[in-house]
This record gives C-alpha cells, structure tokens and sequence, in this order.
C-alpha cells in the first residue's frame, strides 16, 4: 500500500496544477457553449479544483505515513479510497457556485453514485479485515471471510505450525492490506499458497492439501492459532 498510497497522492497533487494551468479539461465547462462559458467563473473554479486535488494529494500521502509511524495500520490504509472518494464527492458538488447559467444540470445522479461507491469500497475493506476464521464442521474445514472455502479433512495432506514464513513475493488474487492478506499469493521457497493472515504474530499454520497447494493462517490471539493446529491434527488422524 506505500507506493501505492504515494502515487495516488502525488497524481492528485499533479491533476491539481494541471486543472490550473488547463481549465478547458474540467468536465462539464470544455463541453459548454462559448456564450455559457463567459458566465462561469472560470479563475475561481480553477482554483478550487487545484487546492482540492492537491489537499487531496496531501492527505493521501501526510495521513497514510502519520496513521502507519503512530500504529494504525488499518487507518493508514483506510485513508487513500476515503480520502479520493469523499474529497471528489466535495469538489463535485461546490463547483456550482462559479456557474452562474440559468439552466444547470443536477448533481443528485452523480452524487448518488458516488455514495453508493463510497459505501461499496468501505464495506469491501471492513469485510477484508474481518478475522478469518477455521470452522470445524464433521469432515470439513470452512475457512470464513473473504476468499474463503471449503476444504474436506481426507484432501489434508499434512499440518503444521512454523515460527517464520517466507517473504511474499506478489499478490496473485486476494485482498492484503497492512496486517491482513487473504487469497492467492506467491512466496518464496514455498510458491502459490493461500493465505488468511489476521496479523503478523507467530505461530503461523500451515495446510498442505493432497496436491501439494499450501493453506497458511493464523489468529491475532496465538492460542486460538495452536487450538486450530491440535483440532485439525486430531481430525487427520481420526
């Protein structure tokens, strides 16, 4: 999420001095007529849209580092898609005021739109760090939350709990966001594994499947970590 959170920062801080410089690409004003255009405050719209991509930008990259030096991983990473979301809902609804036509088409669809977005990216996010957790149902394993499934104790191969795991090398299909991964991923020495990572603390358990696929997890609380171990242990060798 750092380079991430720094490029979209600095694109808005960029897109703030281009609005500036080249007003005729803000949407809506590069479409009007010329005799509508004389009636929009153009200087002043320019100028609002230069300090809000550029607050924007500054918020992105000065809030990510400030939430992530101070602890708050889940902030930090919160902060970029609430930030460019709820800060471009703003700069979509104030612009109005440097139009000064009579007729001007209403913001509500777009508004609506946005919010429901918002709502959706939020949700996404409280859903991905949402625990994930291993039920134990008769012969199977559930494992809950995002990218889970269903997994039947006979296609275990082997379990076990390890101290260290190898670096991740690349997200290949999943959701990661400071402590929380989940979903496809590739790492060293071990390749394609599936993670359900709910924080960084040790021991980690690993499920080796029947055809050498691995399923690593673990538990904020270290003791919940060890009692999955000794239950599917005690599953496998029923």
């Amino acid at each position: 999420m750092t380079i991430f959170s720094i490029m979209m920062g600095l694109f808005f801080i960029g897109l703030g001095y281009l609005v500036k410089a080249s007003p005729d690409l803000i949407s809506g004003y590069n479409t009007m007529s010329k005799e509508k255009k004389k009636n929009v405050d153009i200087d002043g719209l320019s100028t609002f849209l230069r300090n809000g991509f550029i607050t924007i930008g500054l918020i992105i990259i000065v809030g990510y580092w400030f939430f992530k030096l101070i602890g708050l991983s889940m902030v930090s990473n919160l902060l970029t898609p609430i930030s460019i979301l709820v800060g471009v809902l703003i700069l979509a609804i104030y612009p109005n005021r440097f139009d000064h036509n009579e007729a001007k088409k209403s913001k509500l669809p777009f508004v609506i739109v946005l919010s429901t977005t918002l709502i959706f990216v939020l949700g996404l996010f409280i859903y991905g760090y949402l625990p994930a957790k291993i039920i134990i149902q008769n012969d199977t394993l559930l494992f809950t939350g995002m990218y889970g499934f269903e997994m039947k104790s006979s296609d275990i191969s082997s379990v076990e709990l390890t101290e260290n795991l190898p670096s991740i090398i690349i997200r290949t299909n999943g959701f990661s966001s400071g402590t929380s991964k989940k979903g496809s991923f590739k790492l060293d020495r071990l390749g394609k594994c599936k993670l359900f990572l709910n924080s960084n603390k040790s021991p980690f358990l690993i499920i080796t499947n029947s055809r050498g696929e691995k399923i690593i997890t673990n538990n904020i609380d270290t003791i919940v970590t060890k009692e999955n171990y000794k239950n599917i242990k005690a599953l496998i060798n029923k």
